[in-house]
């Protein structure tokens, strides 16, 4: 009988030890699982805050576009007042006619239609050379061997006669 609580006993022990062993396993195991977790959780809510910035984005956007709509709709407004302000105030033909020319090509460049005149567009500037570019293709350029500067005639100046230095006050001449 005694062998039998011995064998009660161990069993016993061992199912506890069992126990403790799959308990600190499950602690160990889940504990990686909950970090994947806690991972997961932040990749989602990053994601989130992604999405909400690019609706952000698509917003400001969608709403800058309208308000530059909206712009281009007065300036044509204030144009087309200020032109049938001057049609009715103005007697001068000419001025008139500069004006209504005037709201048509800005009518159209708004709308779209034509680009800026070509007499209007800025000429391109070109860049300054560091060197005297050749006047003819069959002159020598500036890095030739032969290239030199020619010296010009011109008269010699007159020579001038230099006299004796008037001594010193209390110096003899010498003679």
């Amino acid at each position: 009988m005694e062998d039998m609580n011995v064998v009660w006993f161990v069993g016993s022990l061992a199912f506890l030890g069992g126990m403790l062993a799959g308990a600190l396993l499950y602690h160990l195991l889940a504990g990686s699982k909950s970090e994947r977790g806690k991972l997961q959780n932040q990749l989602d809510e990053l994601q989130n805050d992604f999405k909400d910035y690019q609706n952000k984005v698509s917003d400001h956007f969608g709403t800058t576009a309208h308000l530059i709509n909206k712009l281009t709709d007065s300036y044509r407004d204030v144009h087309e007042h200020m032109a049938s302000g001057a049609e009715n105030l103005c007697e001068d033909e000419v001025v008139k006619n500069r004006l209504s020319d005037a709201l048509l090509s800005s009518n159209a460049l708004l709308s779209g239609k034509i680009t800026k005149r070509r007499t209007e567009r800025p000429k391109a500037v070109e860049q300054p050379k560091d060197y005297a570019p050749k006047q003819a293709p069959d002159e020598k350029g500036t890095l030739s061997e032969e290239f030199s500067v020619k010296p010009e005639d011109k008269p010699a100046a007159p020579a001038v006669e230099v006299g004796p230095v008037n001594p010193m006050p209390g110096e003899k001449q010498a003679s």
